[in-house]
């Protein structure tokens, strides 16, 4: 019989690690699937000069203010964050990091649970006919259970 016990461990290892793979991409999903807001963008203090020869800056003692960074048509935009907006922009902008890097580990997660499956198909399959053989009606390949 071409099924041996070693072929059988190295499958149940295989399928545990097919079920751990899919318990994490379960647990990443529950993190995708949250009903918080998010935005997208950067937000963060930016210091820098204004260009007047007489001013502080000028001197060393930067600008600053916060600010959100964003993609916009290609472009990035950045924009003026008020003092009364900062702390909501900030919730805001972790939950999309948050949002992202879960992403990211899914789409890796799925590449792997993909790989597994196909590493354990691999090892289910039974060459037929064997390398070498003739295969005829009168005498069909032993090793090959019937339907």
């Amino acid at each position: 019989m071409i099924y041996n016990v070693q072929m059988a461990a190295d499958l149940s290892k295989l399928r545990q690690q097919i079920h751990r793979s899919h318990q994490a991409v379960q647990r990443l999903l529950e993190q995708l699937l949250r009903d918080r807001p998010m935005t997208p963008g950067s937000f963060y203090l930016q210091k820098r000069r204004c260009g007047k020869p007489n001013c502080r800056c000028a001197r060393g003692q930067l600008h600053a203010a916060w600010v959100i960074t964003r993609s916009v048509g290609g472009a990035t935009r950045t924009y003026m964050v008020p003092a009364a907006l900062r702390a909501r922009l900030r919730q805001l902008t972790a939950e999309y990091r948050r949002y992202r890097r879960a992403r990211a580990q899914l789409v890796k997660r799925q590449g792997q649970v993909l790989a597994l499956t196909d590493r354990l198909a691999d090892m289910r399959l039974v060459q037929w006919p064997a390398p070498g053989a003739a295969v005829s009606s009168a005498n069909p390949n032993p090793e090959v259970p019937h339907a």
